[in-house]
């Protein structure tokens, strides 16, 4: 079940919040054009129509309405996303030049743990009501996500507003510590799974990848 009213009213006012995420990510103006005003024009009647036909508190969307609102809706979480995690890097880069902490502390201590936070009580969540499975397919794909299309859509943006055909890269020690411990990870599940469990991964591979976790935090402020 769902708030009509706040599902009505997101949909009616998110042309205003693209409007001020796409100028202020991007310099561009949705509204300088005859773009932004249709958008207007089918949020709002969209909006309107949810208020007026969709059902309240007697029963649920049907399937046909709640997709196309739940895809719509999952873009503009993402544009929340990218702009509060923007201003949120902004804040952290402050805080460390005021208290004079080293980018990598702030990174490894604070925003690397507050990114997976909530991911880490999802996970949890769904290990506790018997979805390991799931889980753990969670905690393997997030990272993939993020290497594959992060790292793809980073680049593609840099060029783009570089100009620059090709962006030269260098892999600093703590990043490439990162990747060392980040196979270990992945061979030690293998190890614990397919070797030691024989198909099932125990207790004891949670304490020891929380050990390992410890040690390449204290490998990369010492690299």
């Amino acid at each position: 079940y769902y708030c009509r009213p706040l599902v009505a009213t997101s949909l009616a006012l998110s042309p205003l919040w693209l409007w001020y995420y796409f100028l202020d990510q991007f310099g561009i103006n949705i509204f300088s054009s005859y773009l932004g005003h249709i958008l207007s024009i089918v949020a709002l009647t969209t909006g309107l129509t949810v208020m007026r036909y969709a059902p309240g508190g007697e029963g649920p969307m049907d399937l046909w309405m709640v997709v196309p609102l739940t895809l719509y809706g999952f873009t503009i979480a993402a544009t929340w996303l990218d702009s509060i995690a923007g201003k949120l890097v902004q804040l952290l880069d402050l805080f460390g030049i005021l208290l004079q902490i080293p980018a990598t502390v702030m990174g490894l201590m604070v925003l690397a743990p507050g990114n997976s936070l909530q991911d880490l009580v999802a996970n949890v969540s769904l290990s506790k009501k018997g979805l390991s499975t799931m889980a753990t397919t969670a905690c393997l794909a997030g990272p993939i996500f993020n290497l594959c299309v992060g790292l793809g859509l980073g680049f593609w943006a840099l060029m783009k507003n570089t100009g620059k055909g090709e962006i030269r890269v260098e892999l600093p020690a703590n990043i490439a510590t990162g990747f060392y411990f980040t196979i270990a990870n992945c061979a030690l599940i293998v190890i614990a799974g397919r070797v030691v469990g024989k198909g099932v991964i125990g207790r004891g591979y949670g304490y020891v990848a929380c050990g390992l976790y410890v040690v390449y935090v204290l490998t990369s402020l010492h690299v």
